[in-house]
């Protein structure tokens, strides 16, 4: 067997077993070191991922809330229609997706109006609701003219 070994051939096998033996294992596959710092790049970058998402979903969630109540107010507003409506006092309600409101009809009392043709009003109109445990309000004001009530 030893004189096959020292034949060219066998020289050549000898070293190619021998480099095989002490060349890096590279080719193996990674370290168990590359490995552990891989997955805790990976945790920082989705822990980071998911904040990032979670505040997104907040954001968006209080956002709509948001424009849910001024558009409330805005439309209770709107049902006041003209003076002829109008009566001085308070109105509220909510809603099934827990909005409550309340509109105001109030007089303007900024200036006499003893010479008008009209009486002044304001007329507010609050949207309240809870958002993470704190109470939110949202309040719209207009001015708007009514007949004036008849003097007795």
């Amino acid at each position: 067997m030893e004189a096959n070994l020292r034949s060219p051939i066998g020289n050549r096998i000898k070293r190619l077993w021998r480099s095989a033996r002490e060349a890096p294992r590279a080719s193996e596959g990674f370290t168990l070191i590359e490995v552990l710092v891989a997955l805790a790049i990976l945790g920082v970058s989705l822990a980071t991922l998911l904040g990032v998402f979670s505040q997104s979903l907040e954001y968006t969630s209080r956002t709509r809330t948001e424009t849910e109540a001024r558009t409330l107010a805005q439309s209770l507003l709107a049902e006041t229609g003209d003076g002829a409506q109008l009566h001085i006092g308070e109105t509220s309600g909510s809603t099934s997706s827990g909005l409550s409101w309340r509109v105001l009809v109030r007089p303007y009392n900024r200036e006499p109006q003893n010479s008008w043709p009209v009486e002044a009003v304001t007329v507010t109109a609050l949207v309240a609701w809870k958002e993470s445990g704190q109470q939110k309000m949202l309040s719209l004001d207009t001015l708007r003219l009514m007949p004036k009530a008849p003097a007795s």
